[in-house]
């Protein structure tokens, strides 16, 4: 947890990194064994193989593989 948590702390970010009730949820849900990169200088932008799901403050990103056209992300600021 502390590849998340401990980052999230330094830069105080309040309710990141965690996953606990009333935190953000952001997390990421791969296959390794599939896990593969698929850019190309002409492609860019493809999306990897083998990321199954992304949640994103609570909502489902991707679902099995496909973008679901959510997009609940928000700039993160940090105002000392």
């Amino acid at each position: 947890m502390k590849i998340t948590s401990l980052p999230a702390k330094r830069f105080r970010l309040k309710d990141r990194g965690v996953i606990r009730e009333g935190a953000y949820a952001d997390i990421v849900i791969f296959n390794f064994n599939k896990l593969s990169e698929r850019t190309t200088p002409l492609e860019p932008r493809a999306y990897p193989r083998g990321i199954e799901y992304v949640i994103v403050n609570g909502e489902i990103v991707v679902e099995k593989g496909k973008h679901t056209g959510r997009r609940p992300g928000k700039v993160i600021r940090r105002y000392d």
